[in-house]
């Protein structure tokens, strides 16, 4: 070994720096490079010892990585700050002090007890920042102990060409790893940006050309935005936090080509690691398949729901079902039980569990109530749970007011049974009264009041005949059999018929026809029954009497029947909904509700309107509208 107070020739330091250069090229990791340069130190400046100290980001400790000479043994061994080593880092010069043993192990304290001088050489690199540290046991001239720090600064500086010559190594054997991954795959770091032969190809971006991140350009997927800067990577925001993510994206390949990317992006110590694939054309099938199943959603005439299974979150609904309740889909997308379509009294859990059906009133924006029955179906996902309900609604509407034809028919065929049983019964007595009356008028003087009040009998009893006679006629028709018959007939006897009862009292009951004599393809008895209804709501709307007046006439193809009365009218809030099933605003006087309901039934089965116009204290005109019967009509 040199004497400590002497340094090798020049030529000797450029041999050995050489020899020192080839050895850290060749070095497998930075760890050994740095062994190598710190046996040729030691050897360079004639030193006891001399430790390499790798210090982390916020130089507040250090492990010694590298050691030659008397502290061989400390590698691995932590060190803490000391203001040598600080300003060696800081100013990047050699610092001469003494050994400072404040915080060291036990067996540093012994390795540097016989030390008395240590230059501290700082080195400041891409991936590192470390201090070389070199003691004599004797002591050095200040210009000997500069000089050798300036030697180990300048054997440092062989670091930064053994950190270049392993990047480039383990970027020769990674991009000969990942050429072989069929995915698109890059590596990004602070500075720049590796990608493999199949994001290359993807991207159309050849060899030559530097490939940059920016080609994810920020654009959308189906309308929906991804927040990243043009010059950034997918997943860069998840990256900065230390988070990896998947993503889907749109590229622009530098030949022109619209690409959809799928892939995954892993922070990394410097950067980040994006795999992804071209799923152009499977995105292309999924939208397609996308939009044909919800065509075929939308147009099904069953009103459909969507929502999730745990919230009960609302998610979409089809046409059919907009149209049933009167709501837009933007209306209704994302709420929540109870929902606005729901009557205020809706149980909020029931119909929620797959397999269930139950009974609803729905309310329409417009506030008319519809009943439904609601039949939930569970959509699983990967694992088995259920994840989505398919609600599938049926409007009862059709078929509770089909209900209440039948009973409210069923109820006027037993009136009718009763009504031809009591005319039986009247008319036995009635012809032993009309029989009696007609001997004792023959007997009676003319112009006497004997003769006057048996005449008075007789036309009393003709009435009561007249009103047996209707009776009998109306319970014997078929409600159910249709023929062709003029509406003005038909309208007319149902007005005789009231005009022979208390049906009429206290209003004056007005009919006028236009003599067209326009037939019409129905059941005069169901007919009879819509004016019925008519002319007692008539009545019933002027408690204090007025005039009900009832008119027939010719509208082109149809003929129209109407009843008007000048009674007090009805509210706009009241109108809108009285032809709705038991609403009505007669409960407290035993109304059903069910009268115009039925009537409006009747009026569309035979494909007729009847509608109701009226302004508040101008009273109402109720009018049936039917179409003329045809040809065939009469044939039949």
């Amino acid at each position: 070994m040199r004497p400590a107070t002497t340094l090798s020739s020049d030529l000797t330091h450029q041999r050995e720096l050489i020899d020192a250069a080839i050895a850290v090229n060749e070095a497998p990791t930075l760890d050994e490079a740095f062994q190598v340069l710190a046996d040729t130190g030691l050897a360079l400046v004639g030193a006891n010892r001399l430790t390499v100290v790798v210090w982390d980001e916020d130089l507040g400790k250090g492990v010694v990585r590298a050691a030659a000479g008397a502290a061989v043994g400390a590698v691995g061994e932590q060190v803490p700050a000391d203001p040598h080593s600080l300003e060696a880092l800081l100013t990047g010069l050699p610092v001469v002090g003494s050994p400072r043993p404040e915080g060291l192990s036990p067996a540093l304290r012994a390795a540097i007890a016989d030390m008395t001088t240590v230059v501290r050489v700082g080195l400041s690199t891409e991936s590192c920042r470390a201090t070389f540290n070199v003691s004599w046991a004797a002591g050095l001239a200040p210009e000997t102990a500069v000089a050798a720090g300036e030697m180990i600064r300048t054997l440092t500086q062989l670091t930064s060409l053994a950190e270049r010559s392993l990047r480039e190594r383990e970027q020769g054997r990674l991009s000969s790893v990942l050429d072989r991954v069929a995915d698109g795959v890059i590596v990004t770091s602070a500075t720049h940006s590796t990608a493999n032969a199949a994001a290359r190809a993807m991207l159309a971006v050849p060899e030559d050309v530097e490939f940059k991140t920016a080609l994810f350009a920020p654009r959308t997927i189906d309308g929906k935005p991804y927040d990243v800067p043009a010059d950034s990577f997918p997943g860069q925001q998840a990256t900065a936090r230390g988070e990896g993510g998947r993503f889907r994206v749109r590229a622009t390949a530098l030949d022109g080509r619209e690409l959809v990317l799928d892939g995954s992006v892993s922070p990394s110590q410097e950067g980040a690691v994006i795999v992804f694939r071209d799923v152009t054309a499977e995105h292309e099938r999924e939208v397609l398949n996308e939009r044909y199943l919800y065509a075929l959603f939308n147009s099904m005439p069953i009103a459909l729901t969507v929502g999730y299974a745990e919230t009960r979150e609302f998610i979409s609904a089809n046409q059919a079902f907009l149209d049933l309740v009167g709501y837009d889909l933007e209306e209704i997308v994302g709420v929540h039980p109870p929902y606005p379509w729901w009557d205020e009294h809706e149980d909020s859990r029931a119909g929620f569990q797959p397999g269930s059906v139950v009974n609803r009133i729905y309310r329409r924006k417009d506030g008319r109530p519809l009943a439904v029955e609601v039949a939930s179906h569970g959509i699983p996902g990967d694992d088995g749970k259920i994840v989505l309900l398919l609600g599938v609604i049926t409007d009862l509407s059709e078929q509770r007011r089909v209900e209440q034809q039948l009973v409210q028919s069923g109820k006027l065929a037993a009136i009718g049974e009763l009504a031809a049983g009591v005319a039986h019964e009247i008319n036995n007595p009635l012809f032993a009264i009309l029989g009696l009356t007609e001997f004792l008028l023959k007997e009676a003087e003319p112009d006497s009041k004997a003769h006057q009040r048996l005449e008075l009998i007789q036309q009393t009893g003709l009435e009561i005949k007249e009103i047996v006679r209707a009776l009998l006629d109306f319970a014997r028709e078929n409600a159910e059999e249709r023929h062709v018959v003029p509406l003005e007939e038909v309208v007319q006897s149902t007005v005789d018929l009231v005009r022979r009862t208390n049906a009429h009292k206290g209003v004056e009951l007005i009919d006028e026809y236009d003599g067209s004599g326009a037939l019409v393809y129905a059941s005069p008895n169901q007919l009879k029954q819509i004016v019925l209804n008519l002319i007692a709501n008539a009545r019933q709307a002027m408690p204090n009497g007025g005039t009900v007046r009832v008119r027939v006439e010719r509208d082109g193809e149809f003929v129209i029947a109407s009843v008007e009365d000048d009674g007090q009218g009805i509210q706009p809030h009241i109108l809108e909904r009285i032809f709705e099933p038991f609403f009505t605003t007669k409960r407290s006087t035993g109304g059903t509700g069910l009268g115009l309901s039925v009537s409006l039934g009747i009026a569309e089965a035979h494909g007729g309107t009847l509608t109701a116009l009226s302004e508040p204290g101008q009273g109402a005109t109720f009018s049936l509208r039917l179409p003329l019967a045809t040809d065939a009509d009469v044939v039949q």
